[in-house]
């Protein structure tokens, strides 16, 4: 479905398809916008490994780089100017448990802006911002995998909710409704159903988010010894 099949079908869910109407086009679009990047919030992210905003460089020097805005979690990290090596994720309250995989040396705070290949990749220390241990010795390009946001606004006919499965965009409509019906005019103000819609719509989402939860997982087998 795309944008201005969505918007069609909420003018006839909500018998608002003659003129004037009660949302104007440009209204339900920026409900739309917000259902699409709320539904990929509450799910999860869009895992993306290709692009442009998966690629960082660990430019010469320099401890820290900036991340794109969209990204919500970084998986991996690889180090493809360097043989495609493994950078390691860790959490900033691990910083002082550091050990080099390579020559087991333990670094302490005091450690961390020793120059060399970046084998840690710091989250968490400054919104936007990823921290290098160790501080890169040379240009670096680094290849993520991450849970992102949507990288397009929704705002006009015939675009794509990239990321979302076909078979969620018309539950997109909960959230559009929500919205909708929180609008301060006499003739679509509903307080009760502005708060279904959302109650139903963050449902969906958890059950979304279970589905792809399963599809990200391979099917374990327990083999079982005799009796």
């Amino acid at each position: 479905m795309l944008s201005h099949e969505l918007l069609t079908t909420f003018r006839c869910d909500a018998v608002d398809d003659v003129e004037p109407y009660l949302w104007s086009s440009g209204e339900v679009y920026n409900y739309i916008n917000d259902a699409y990047f709320m539904f990929v919030r509450l799910t999860g992210g869009i895992a993306d490994g290709s692009s442009e905003v998966t690629q960082l460089t660990a430019a010469t020097g320099v401890a820290t780089t900036p991340i794109d805005e969209s990204i919500m979690r970084i998986r991996t990290a690889r180090n493809t100017t360097d043989a495609n090596r493994p950078v390691r994720v860790i959490n900033v309250q691990d910083i002082d448990d550091l050990t080099t995989e390579d020559y087991g040396i333990l670094y302490n705070i005091n450690q961390i802006d020793v120059p060399g290949r970046p084998q840690y990749m710091v989250i968490g220390e400054e919104d936007g911002y990823v921290r290098w241990v160790n501080v890169p010795d040379a240009d670096y390009v680094i290849q993520l995998t991450v849970e992102r946001l949507p990288l397009i606004t929704i705002a006009r006919d015939r675009q794509r909710f990239a990321g979302v499965r076909s078979e969620h965009h018309y539950h997109l409509l909960k959230w559009v409704r929500h919205l909708a019906y929180r609008k301060q005019d006499a003739d679509s103000f509903n307080l009760a159903k502005s708060d279904q819609e959302r109650n139903d719509f963050v449902e969906y989402c958890e059950l979304a988010k279970r589905e792809k939860g399963g599809r990200r997982h391979k099917v374990r087998t327990t083999g079982y010894g005799g009796l």
